[in-house]
């Protein structure tokens, strides 16, 4: 058999021309040549085993423009999507932060391309920068020099006769920088950009002559020579939504608890646990309860200041359903210095990556509140209208919460700053400092909304807020005014007669007529300007002739108050109780004292004092007075000598008569014997008498004899003419018969009648002479 070697070289040489093709794409503007050969047996030498070769003419082809190019992820990810399927995707981004993507732009055809690079964001919020860099393994982030908007690329053709490098292909890096402005970026806004290509088409109508770079004048391809925006390949950018409850303290032991930076806290005492306290909330008008509590579910944070003006520390009553928390503390009885409760927070961070959250005094819209200026050294908040101060405090070792300073968190913080891991609570604490000028005036709460706001989005509102409220005490009492408020009004006077009996109704609460009466009765408001209810214990007296006279309060239905103590010997018995008293109301009570019937006249100042059972206000009125008036009667009672009378067995306007004394009369005398007198006066006032003096009249058929008192003052002072003119000398014996003749002790040296002390007597020693 004969092998027709012509036809085994044709058939080798397009196999493999066709395995070329279809491997790689040959260069533009390369020229293919061709020649043919025909092989054959000399016919001149049939015989001759060497063949005989014939040649034609060389045929030359250029190889046309065959452009194509495409732009890909550079980790092989399918492209041809949108902002809305794409699988490139980065979540939970944050303000400022920059998202890096790897693109690789291709020639796949066999011209070179001038590719102009732009960036499709069809679909994406508006504010957000897209950049594109050359791809640079030497660099940060891989960028290398930039590739400004509408820039060219210059993609050569992939050479065929190289191996294992693509000479057609450009890796680039997309950057989408996500905007800072809090109007631009919410947790919502979705982002994205895409890489989109295009080539201006340079060839002419015959490409033998002007072959450009294969796409027709004037027109534009795309990426796969496919319409425009169809070949994309987009990266989809999420934006991170703080997740955060901020919460008063809670009833259970946090999850995760942390501390303001991050770290676990081991010691649950560094937590207050929710128990029970009792806080006053007792219903307005329950009677006869001075410890005015009701047990609520609470706490009390650990280590409070001195200042903390409840002993022990202020009870605090979370509402978690409510997001607040009510603290009620007490009075210190201390005007001169701010009192201060501590409150424990927490944060919880659900919102997948750890969280710094900076905490301030918030307006309900959860931007900062302005009447508040913030100290940065201090750490403190200071409200220059009310006086209110807040601190944010951490839960292990009470120092401030610092302002984060660090440089990589996506926002700038300006306040207390606490770290939140995802997943964890932080647990805080809120010092408010509140002033305390008074404890009477009406008072409103301290109440101080705590916004949290993340670093992680742009704005600089809260993302939760929760709310302290602190209810201060404060109380009124005094005499009684028509409006709503007690005042002491400047020495108010009840005049009583200590001479008649008590009031009838004055023991119903009500007010007793001036002087008709012994009893004195003051009406008295007490006022709760605080903001808790409260009820109180009332007590008083006035000294009256040495002796302690209780007050007793009734309300104004006329029922006495209930007493602290039942017991008469104990010190309680005369202390009583207030119904319990609503905030910002007023009760009206009837303060009445029964004065003695042997009190002295004059002025008394009554002393009372009111104590907020819950609050501890301690409150005194000491301007009323009770003026008890002149009540009596003077006795006077004439005896006669007679010996054997016994003393006070014939007494005379409630005089006992002295022994050898009678008030019947003498058994008879005779002429030239001495008629001995005792003269009593009695004071039966309760006050002193002035210008008391003992008189009698020389009787008929008599001759004065001596007059003298008994005993005898320091000086004696007499008159002879009924007490008009006074004089220390004693009048002679002698005086006839109808002379008033008066004595007094004088032992001021003033010639005029001592007076006689209340209850006390006088007696003059007075003789006659019978004619």
């Amino acid at each position: 058999m004969k092998i027709n070697h012509k036809v085994i070289a044709l058939m080798t040489a397009l196999a493999v021309g066709a395995a070329s093709a279809a491997t790689t794409q040959t260069t533009a503007g390369t020229t293919i040549s061709n020649t043919a050969s025909a092989s054959f047996t000399d016919p001149a030498n049939p015989a001759s085993t060497a063949p005989l070769t014939a040649t034609s003419n060389t045929v030359n082809t250029t190889v046309l423009p065959k452009p194509s190019f495409d732009i890909a992820y550079t980790d092989g990810t399918a492209d041809g999507n949108t902002l809305a399927n794409t699988t490139v995707v980065t979540t939970g981004a944050v303000p400022g932060q920059s998202i890096y993507t790897g693109y690789s732009v291709v020639n796949t055809g066999n011209v070179a391309l001038d590719v102009v690079l732009n960036a499709d964001t069809t679909g994406s919020a508006v504010g957000a920068t897209v950049q594109y860099y050359y791809y640079d393994s030497t660099k940060t982030n891989n960028l290398g020099a930039e590739i400004t908007a509408g820039g060219t690329v210059t993609l050569a053709a992939d050479n065929p006769a190289t191996t294992g490098t693509d000479e057609g292909l450009v890796k680039i890096v997309q950057v989408i920088t996500l905007p800072t402005d809090p109007t631009k970026i919410t947790p919502t806004s979705v982002f994205g950009a895409s890489p989109e290509g295009s080539v201006t088409g340079t060839a002419g109508t015959d490409p033998l002559v002007t072959p450009g770079n294969g796409y027709a004048t004037g027109t534009t391809a795309y990426e796969d020579s496919k319409a425009v925006d169809t070949d994309l390949q987009f990266t989809r950018v999420t934006v991170y939504a703080p997740a955060l409850d901020n919460n008063p303290n809670t009833p259970t032991t946090p999850t995760n608890p942390v501390d303001s930076a991050g770290n676990p806290i081991t010691d649950p005492t560094k937590i207050p646990p929710v128990t029970s306290v009792d806080v006053p909330t007792l219903a307005s008008g329950t009677t006869g309860d001075n410890t005015p509590v009701v047990p609520t579910p609470g706490y009390v944070t650990p280590g409070a200041p001195a200042s903390d003006p409840t002993p022990g520390g202020t009870p605090i009553v979370p509402n978690v359903a409510g997001d607040v928390q009510t603290a009620y503390p007490k009075a210190d009885n201390n005007n001169t210095t701010p009192d201060t409760v501590v409150f424990t927070n927490t944060l919880t961070n659900t919102g997948g990556a750890t969280d710094k959250v900076q905490l301030f005094p918030a307006l309900a819209d959860g931007t900062p509140d302005p009447a508040y200026t913030f100290d940065t050294a201090t750490g403190t908040f200071t409200n220059s209208t009310t006086g209110v101060t807040v601190r944010f405090l951490d839960p292990l070792t009470g120092a401030v919460i610092p302002v984060s300073t660090d440089p990589n968190n996506p926002t700038t913080a300006f306040y207390p700053t606490v770290t939140v891991p995802n997943g964890s609570t932080a647990v805080y604490r809120t010092e408010v400092t509140y002033p305390d000028t008074n404890d009477s005036d009406p008072i409103q709460p301290v109440t101080v909304k705590i916004g949290a706001d993340s670093l992680k989005d742009a704005d600089l509102v809260s993302n939760s807020t929760t709310t302290n409220t602190i209810m201060p005490p404060a109380a009124q009492f005094g005499d009684t005014t028509p409006a709503q408020g007690a005042v002491n009004i400047p020495a108010p006077v009840q005049t009583v007669n200590p001479g008649t009996t008590a009031s009838p109704t004055a023991t119903a609460g009500y007010n007793s007529p001036d002087q008709t009466d012994r009893t004195a009765v003051f009406p008295m408001d007490v006022v709760n300007n605080g903001q808790y209810n409260d009820s109180f214990t009332l007590s008083g007296s006035v000294t009256i002739g040495g002796v302690a006279v209780p007050v007793l309060y009734y309300d104004a239905n006329g029922a006495l108050l209930p007493r602290v103590s039942s017991d008469s010997n104990s010190p309680d018995y005369n202390k009583f109780i207030t119904p319990v008293v609503a905030l910002g109301a007023e009760i009206k009570v009837y303060a009445v004292i029964d004065v003695p019937t042997a009190a002295p006249a004059g002025d008394y100042t009554v002393s009372q004092t009111a104590v907020g059972n819950y609050s501890t206000i301690n409150m005194t009125d000491t301007n009323d007075i009770i003026r008890v008036a002149p009540a009596g009667s003077i006795a006077v009672a004439k005896f006669v000598a007679k010996a054997g009378v016994a003393a006070g067995s014939n007494p005379v306007n409630g005089i006992d008569n002295p022994t050898g004394y009678t008030a019947t009369g003498a058994n008879g005398a005779k002429p030239g014997d001495t008629l001995s007198y005792k003269i009593i006066g009695k004071n039966g006032y309760n006050t002193p008498v002035a210008n008391f003096a003992l008189c009698d009249t020389v009787p008929a058929n008599t001759l004065f004899s001596s007059v003298a008192l008994s005993p005898a003052p320091s000086k004696t002072i007499y008159s002879v003419d009924g007490g008009s003119n006074w004089t220390a000398t004693a009048p002679a014996a002698g005086l006839a018969a109808g002379t008033v003749i008066c004595v007094a002790p004088d032992t001021d040296s003033n010639s005029l009648p001592d007076a006689l002390p209340a209850g006390t007597t006088l007696t003059a020693d007075f003789s006659v002479t019978i004619k």
